[in-house]
């Protein structure tokens, strides 16, 4: 397999290859269990169909906000990517650039602000809570440009939304270059919620897959590299085979998010497919892909 063919199937090759890898895509899930509701957080449900994506309000408060994300559309998993609209560019603008896919992202992608969603499996619902700072923002995925884009308004709020107090998060994970750090020690089985920020350069998303019992992050890297050469590896993971178990779209750095995560006992990659500003090629390529384990 030629790098041109890894990117086709990793998503690289296709608009900023945010979205699940189509090697992926497989209808085990198990992320939004832990409901929350209740926490008097604003709310805005987006709905993802096969004409596109809608989004309700079209207007809220910035602060930190509850995003309920149905997939109504025939793809087996794919997620909201949440993009404050830039300075200087438009709705319009976006969709120009994202008309012709290429190998790397548009500079724009890493000068504004991802704020993440949840992935959601076909027919499903899933939540996360983001912070939204005031302005325009553009709702697409980022993986699947045949779906049409909505757009969200963001006013100023009289105060900041209480999420800090409200939430405490069971796992913490810090996601740069290029690795996933807080993955190092088993993390709790069953229903969690997880606090997912990006102290790196560069913005990156997460996806979580269950591999074999036991697999290696040197293995589940190895496997990468396989993958991309075409050159069979010894204990090379079967990741077109790998259950999809949750994870979230793009976040900017400096940016937090809170996922709830039901995830049973086993072994767990974690990978980025976000393409690095400098070289083009997915972050999962350049290490970042862990594996850990759910005791």
């Amino acid at each position: 397999m030629d790098r041109r063919e890894f990117l086709r199937l990793t998503g690289g090759a296709t608009v900023l290859g945010l979205g699940l890898p189509a090697f992926l895509r497989q209808n085990a899930w198990a992320q939004g269990t832990t409901s929350l509701d209740g926490l008097g957080l604003p709310e805005i449900k987006i709905t993802m169909t096969d004409a596109g994506f809608t989004v309700t309000p079209k207007e809220t408060t910035a602060g930190w906000t509850l995003v309920t994300f149905t997939n109504s559309s025939s793809e087996e998993d794919d997620a909201a990517d949440i993009v404050l609209i830039p300075s200087g560019m438009t709705a319009d603008d976006i969709n120009n650039s994202l008309a012709t896919p290429t190998p790397s992202a548009p500079s724009w992608a890493f000068q504004t602000t991802f704020a993440g969603g949840p992935f959601a499996g076909k027919g499903k619902t899933t939540q996360d809570v983001v912070n939204l700072t005031a302005g325009d923002w553009y709702i697409f995925s980022g993986g699947e440009p045949q779906f049409a884009a909505d757009t969200l308004t963001v006013t100023a709020g009289a105060s900041a939304s209480p999420v800090a107090g409200a939430l405490t998060a069971d796992v913490e994970v810090s996601l740069q270059e290029y690795t996933f750090l807080g993955l190092e020690k088993p993390v709790p089985a069953g229903s969690h919620l997880w606090k997912v920020t990006n102290t790196g350069k560069q913005p990156h998303l997460m996806i979580i897959t269950a591999l074999p019992s036991g697999i290696t992050t040197e293995q589940l890297q190895a496997s990468m590299t396989a993958m991309m050469t075409g050159t069979p590896t010894a204990g090379a993971v079967d990741i077109g085979n790998a259950p999809f178990a949750g994870g979230c779209a793009t976040i900017s750095v400096g940016t937090s998010l809170y996922l709830p995560l039901d995830l049973a006992a086993g072994t767990y990659g974690a990978l980025c497919f976000f393409p690095d500003e400098e070289t083009g090629a997915p972050h999962a390529l350049m290490g970042m892909a862990v594996a850990f384990t759910v005791a």
